[in-house]
């Protein structure tokens, strides 16, 4: 039996708005490998700020909008003989708004919450979403992370290896594009993080997102430890980031052509130069020596095994067999006037286990500028270690860091751990 139609046709075709929303979410966006990670780590995990490793629902939204503009309008209005014509595709946008309003409502926070979606998907939907995303969310603000195409293009590469070249290349360009054609439609309530900024500079950036967001001070104080201990991943000291040409990123000419071809002009709307110049660092970490650093460090005394990064800025050295030192040796570190050496040492094993943690830097020509060392036990808290330079620019240096056991019971599982250490002014 047929059912007659209901009674409020007319509402069900073209429903009210929802009102709304007056929370004040934290939307980060812009492509894969550009940074929005560390961000939305910073944001959740650093400043206590609800949120979810990644969002995507706003990807979703816009998909859907735009879908409906693309097959509505692929028909001519004149004539009236296709039956799409008759659809009001303003009354179903609204009800597919509707929806996204009433899932946000239920499904996150009232105050504020951080949602990160990177873009990856054609025409950069992410962040085409946001100029109604702020119609929705009236206190909402948004975070923006770029990254040079060349490097992200590469980390790209490197992480979605299945992926055609051209793709990436493609895809980094359109959400240049999107936010340049966007960000004039958000007022002052969005900002900027690029993310060689963000690695070189991680307290000056964090600084400037709590302002932007109003953190009080124990969320920008979280903000900073994230962003300076969580930073992306380098595999070699880094006093002056150098920004690679297309022939250091390995490319042959084709891959070259097409980078060009897909990428020139968003590398020039986005300031950057096919060229690259060096930035200088606010802090110059020490990493673990790896095949990509070799040519800037030298291990000695000790198996590769005992030698490892366990995590993006600690690393083991050892302990070396008693009686034997474990030595890393940085060639040709630019620390300039970044003269205070900080790091945090601990030793993992039996108690009785002593070790000696030493280190020594010295000038172009072989002389010492500063030598300090400290000792730490198993299993007892990690304990500061740093050394103080003399003051002015002491250039180019070599960094001589070393590990000895100097009493107890030494075991396999031994372990001594250099935590976070670097130079800083």
């Amino acid at each position: 039996m047929t059912q007659p139609p209901p009674s409020n046709l007319a509402e069900i075709l073209r429903p009210a708005a929802f009102a709304p929303n007056l929370s004040e979410p934290i939307f980060v966006l812009g492509s894969v490998r550009s940074g929005t990670s560390a961000i939305g780590q910073a944001l959740t995990r650093g400043a206590g700020i609800p949120g979810h490793d990644e969002g995507h629902v706003t990807t979703l939204l816009q998909v859907l909008l735009s879908a409906v503009d693309r097959v509505v309008t692929n028909y001519p209005s004149a004539g009236g003989s296709y039956l799409i014509q008759s659809l009001d595709a303003a009354g179903l946008k609204l009800h597919v708004r509707n929806y996204f309003a009433a899932f946000f409502a239920q499904h996150c926070p009232s105050g504020r919450w951080a949602d990160k979606s990177p873009d990856d998907f054609e025409g950069a939907p992410a962040i085409r979403a946001a100029p109604l995303l702020l119609e929705m969310f009236p206190n909402a603000r948004f975070i923006y992370c770029q990254r040079r195409g060349i490097e992200n293009v590469l980390s790209r590469v490197s992480k979605f290896p299945q992926v055609p070249f051209w793709y990436h290349c493609r895809s980094w360009a359109t959400t240049v594009s999107a936010w340049h054609e966007t960000r004039a439609r958000l007022g002052e309530r969005w900002i900027e993080v690029r993310q060689e900024r963000m690695a070189l500079e991680p307290a000056n950036v964090a600084a400037e997102l709590a302002r932007f967001l109003g953190l009080d001070e124990p969320q920008g104080a979280g903000l900073q430890q994230s962003l300076s201990v969580d930073r992306p991943e380098q595999s070699r000291p880094a006093g002056e980031a150098r920004e690679l040409t297309m022939e250091e990123a390995g490319w042959d000419p084709g891959l070259q052509g097409v980078f060009v071809q897909e990428c020139a002009g968003a590398m020039q709307l986005a300031g950057y130069t096919l060229e690259g110049v060096a930035r200088g660092a606010d802090v110059i970490r020490l990493f673990c020596a790896s095949a990509e650093s070799a040519a800037s460090t030298t291990l000695r005394g000790i198996s590769q095994d005992r030698h490892r990064a366990t995590n993006r800025n600690d690393f083991t050295l050892g302990p070396p067999p008693p009686g034997s030192v474990a030595e890393l040796a940085y060639h040709d570190l630019n620390v300039r006037t970044r003269r205070h050496f900080r790091t945090d040492v601990a030793v993992i094993g039996d108690p009785t286990l002593s070790v000696e943690f030493a280190i020594e830097v010295r000038d172009g020509t072989g002389k010492s500028l500063g030598q300090a060392a400290v000792r730490a036990s198993g299993g007892a808290p990690a304990v500061p270690f740093s050394l103080d330079l003399p003051e002015g620019d002491n250039g180019i240096v070599s960094v001589v860091i070393q590990t000895r056991v100097m009493g107890g019971s030494f075991g396999p599982e031994s372990v001594a751990e250099w935590r976070s250490p670097g130079f800083c002014h």
